[in-house]
This record gives structure tokens, sequence and C-alpha cells, in this order.
């Protein structure tokens, strides 16, 4: 992730990993899929921002170390949130990107996968991206809250902006997961319990 060593007394100094991959070694396909999970214990000074350190961390390495023209896929959730909506966005910037809801598993659930083909992984804009994650990475793990919640408000892109160059694109790559998500909701035994 860019250090080369870690701070002077980090309560996790002894957990960090040394350099795992070549700078030479690049990959077809990326699979950045790992999540937070309920009962995955942590430190609480990690407690806020260990959701996103897993998720930069996974699209730093995974797109740093892909070859050009190579695949990703991210398991993400809940595409009308706002570091979805840019996420898909900024991938769509140097690659192909199709969205993916199973019918089953997770079809109630808010999850889906985005599979970005023909990456330009070492065009500006992605190295751009990388540069970005390794930043909220590096401040997520070593800064305090103050100079975390700092570095998300850097580079926010502008909904207008974005909806402006993106959006219809967006809403025709939602339409299929939203439809499968009413679907699979409309037959929830939950639902029906309700109604």
């Amino acid at each position: 992730m860019g250090m080369e060593q870690t701070p002077q007394g980090h309560p996790d100094a002894k957990n960090f990993l040394p350099r795992q991959f070549e700078s030479n070694q690049l990959f077809e396909l990326a699979i950045c899929d790992g999540q937070v999970l309920r009962k995955h214990e942590r430190a609480a000074y990690r407690e806020d921002p260990e959701a996103r350190r897993l998720i930069v961390t996974q699209l730093s390495l995974g797109l740093q170390f892909l070859r050009p023209g190579g695949t990703m896929i991210l398991l993400l959730h809940k595409l009308e949130a706002w570091d979805t909506v840019t996420l898909v966005y900024t991938f769509s910037e140097f690659s192909s990107v199709q969205l993916f809801k199973p019918k089953s598993g997770h079809a109630k659930r808010s999850s889906f996968y985005m599979v970005a083909t023909g990456i330009q992984s070492q065009s500006d804009k992605a190295l751009r991206a990388i540069n970005r994650w390794k930043r909220i990475w590096r401040v997520a793990t070593f800064g305090s809250d103050d100079e975390y919640r700092e570095e998300l408000r850097k580079e926010v892109l502008q909904v207008e902006m974005v909806m402006e160059c993106f959006g219809q694109e967006l809403v025709g790559l939602g339409n299929e997961i939203w439809k499968v998500q009413a679907n699979a909701l409309k037959k929830a035994p939950f639902i029906k319990s309700i109604v």
C-alpha cells in the first residue's frame, strides 16, 4: 500500500505483512469480494474505517497488479448509494462495466457484482484512482478520525457532474439489478405477512 515502514507505536504494527507482490507481477483477473462481517473482531479504533480500509485495499492492489486489458469482479452493495455510484463511475472511465445480480442468494439483498473488463490499468484515470485509494487507506490506518473524515471529503465528485455524465448509463446498468431485487422482495415471506 505504498508504506515502507509501519509507524512506531502503532497498535497493530506486528500485524502488517511485508509486500506480497513483485512490481512486475501482473494478473488477468482480480476478485474483490472481501467484506467486514459483524463477527469480524477488530480493535475499537478500527471500528468506523474498517470496511472502507478493506475495500480500498482490494481496489488499489487489484487494479495496481492487473494486466492492461484485464478484468475485475467486485461485490458491491446499494447501487443507489453515493459511494457505490462514484465507484462504478470511476471504473467506467477506464473500463467497460456490467452489473449482475444473482437471482438466488443475493436476490432480496442490496448486493450485486460489478464486472469491469478491458481495464486500462495504466491509464492516468486508473493510476489516480489507485493513488486516491492508497491515501484513504493510509489515513484510515494511521490517521486520526478527523484526518480520515477530511480525506474522504477531498476530491468528492460533484453529484450534478456525475449525474450529467453518467446518470442515464447508471440507470441502464441498475435496471436489471433493481428488477431482480423488487421481484424477490414481492415474494419474500416477511413482505407477504405484512400485506
